[in-house]
C-alpha cells in the first residue's frame, strides 16, 4: 500500500477525537449524503411522473391517430384494407367523438361522448382505468355506457340501475319545418362501468358503442371521426405513421401520441434538463463542504506535513494524500446517499407510503438504472474537481 493511501485512510477513518476537523468532515459527509440521496429521489419521482403520464395517456391517446382534414366524419371502411396490410400494426379501431349534454333525472352536465368499437380495449389500456363495474361488454353492447367518476358523481349515476340510466342529448340538425319534430335527439344507456381520471378534459368523457353513437347523431354506420392504431413496437410508431401517411390519401392527417400531445412532451423534456441543472447546482453547493473539510484538514495537519517532508515525502505524495481523502469523502457520501435514496424509493414503489394529495393514487416513483449512473457521474465529477481545488491551499504552507 502506498504511503499516501495509508495516511489518507488514517485521516478519514480515525476520528476518535472530537475536534473541529472531525466536526467539519462529518458535517460535509452528512450534507453530501443528504444531497445525493435527494438527487436520486427527485430523479426517481420525475421518472415516476413521466411513466405515470405515459401510462395514463395510453388509456386515452393511441400510438397513432388518423382523422380527416376535410370533414368531421369519414368512411372508415376505406382505410381498413390499407391498415390491415400495414406491417407493425397490432390493432386499430374506429371511433366518434362529439360534445353532448348528458342527464339523469334532474341532474345534467356537458360531456364528450366517444362512440367506440368492441376492440377499443385492444388499442387503448382503458380497462386499467375502470375502478367500478366493467368495460363495455358484448351483451347488449349498444345499450351500455362507461362514464368518468366525475360524471357519475355529478349526475348521481349508479351501476346497472335499470330505472335510472344515462341519457345523452344532441341537437337535431335535421329538423325540417315540422312542428312535431323534437329539437334534440336522445339515447338512454345503462351505466356498466366507471373510470377514474384526474385530467380535466377526460373527466368529461362518456363511452358508448359506436353504433349507438352513430344512431343518436343520425349518421351512417360506416362513418367515424377518427381511427386509433396500436403498434406492435411503440418505439417504431413514428416510422409507421410516416408509412401510413404515404399510403393513404392526403385528405387525412396521421399523428403519433407525441404529436397529439406535443406541448406536454416538450414541457417534460425541458423540465428534465432544468431539473438536472438545478440538482447539479445543489450538488456543487454541497461539495463546497468537501472543499472546506479538506482545507481545514490541511491547515490542522501542517506539522504532520512538515514532518513527512523531512522524512523524504515529496510534493506529489502530499498532494495525493489529501486528494485521496477528498475522494474517500466523495465516494462514501455518494454511496450512502444512493443507498438511502434507493431504500426510500423502493419502499414507496412497492409499499405506497405516500399518496397524491386528495386521491387514492400512490405517489409515482420509478427506479431506473440511468438515474444511478447520472447521480454517480455528477457526484464523482464534481467531487473530483472539489478535491483537486482544495489542494490549492497547500501552496500557502511554508516548508
Amino acid at each position: 500500500m502506498k504511503l499516501s493511501t495509508f495516511i489518507a485512510k488514517r485521516y478519514f477513518f480515525s476520528k476518535s477525537k472530537l475536534n473541529i476537523v472531525n466536526i467539519v468532515s462529518n458535517s460535509a459527509l452528512f450534507v453530501l449524503i443528504v444531497a445525493v440521496g435527494s438527487f436520486f429521489i427527485v430523479l426517481s419521482v420525475f421518472s415516476g411522473l413521466k411513466s405515470f403520464g405515459s401510462n395514463y395517456s395510453k388509456a386515452f391517446d393511441p400510438d397513432i391517430k388518423i382523422y380527416s382534414n376535410e370533414s368531421k366524419h369519414f368512411n372508415y371502411n376505406n382505410l381498413i384494407n390499407e391498415l390491415s396490410e400495414m406491417p407493425g400494426i397490432y390493432s386499430f379501431s374506429a371511433g366518434i367523438e362529439e360534445k353532448v349534454l348528458v342527464k339523469n333525472k334532474e341532474h345534467s352536465s356537458f360531456a364528450v361522448m366517444q362512440g367506440v368499437q368492441e376492440n377499443y380495449a385492444d388499442v387503448f389500456e382503458i380497462e386499467k382505468m375502470v375502478s367500478a363495474g366493467e368495460w363495455l361488454n358484448s351483451s347488449e353492447l349498444e345499450k351500455n355506457s362507461v362514464v368518468s367518476a366525475f360524471i357519475a358523481e355529478k349526475l348521481r349515476l349508479g351501476l346497472y340501475n335499470y330505472g335510472s340510466g344515462l341519457t345523452i342529448l344532441v341537437p337535431n340538425l335535421k329538423r325540417g319545418n315540422s312542428f312535431f319534430i323534437k329539437p334534440y335527439r336522445s339515447s338512454t344507456n345503462l351505466v356498466v362501468g366507471v373510470f377514474n381520471t384526474n385530467d380535466f378534459e377526460d373527466k368529461k368523457k362518456v363511452f358508448v358503442n359506436l353504433e349507438a353513437a352513430q344512431k343518436v347523431l343520425n349518421i351512417d354506420k360506416n362513418q367515424a371521426s377518427f381511427m386509433s392504431i396500436k403498434t406492435i413496437d411503440p418505439g417504431l410508431r413514428k416510422e409507421i405513421a410516416k408509412k401510413i401517411q404515404n399510403v393513404i390519401s392526403s385528405k387525412f392527417s396521421v399523428k403519433t401520441r407525441e404529436e397529439l400531445n406535443e406541448t406536454y412532451y416538450k414541457m417534460l423534456n425541458s423540465e428534465e434538463v432544468m431539473l438536472n441543472l438545478v440538482l447539479a447546482l445543489i450538488l456543487i453547493v454541497a461539495m463546497f463542504n468537501v472543499v472546506g473539510a479538506i482545507i481545514i484538514l490541511i491547515t490542522e495537519k501542517q506539522k504532520n506535513i512538515l514532518t513527512l517532508f523531512k522524512l523524504g515525502a515529496n510534493q506529489k505524495q502530499i498532494r495525493s494524500l489529501f486528494f485521496k481523502n477528498g475522494i474517500y469523502l466523495t465516494f462514501f457520501g455518494s454511496g450512502f446517499g444512493l443507498l438511502i435514496g434507493f431504500i426510500i424509493v423502493f419502499f414507496q414503489q412497492n409499499y405506497s407510503v405516500l399518496y397524491l394529495s386528495g386521491t387514492s393514487i400512490p405517489y409515482p416513483v420509478t427506479i431506473e438504472l440511468k438515474n444511478f449512473f447520472l447521480v454517480a457521474f455528477w457526484t464523482i465529477t464534481i467531487g473530483t474537481i472539489s478535491a483537486y481545488l482544495s489542494l490549492l491551499s497547500l501552496k500557502k504552507i511554508k516548508l
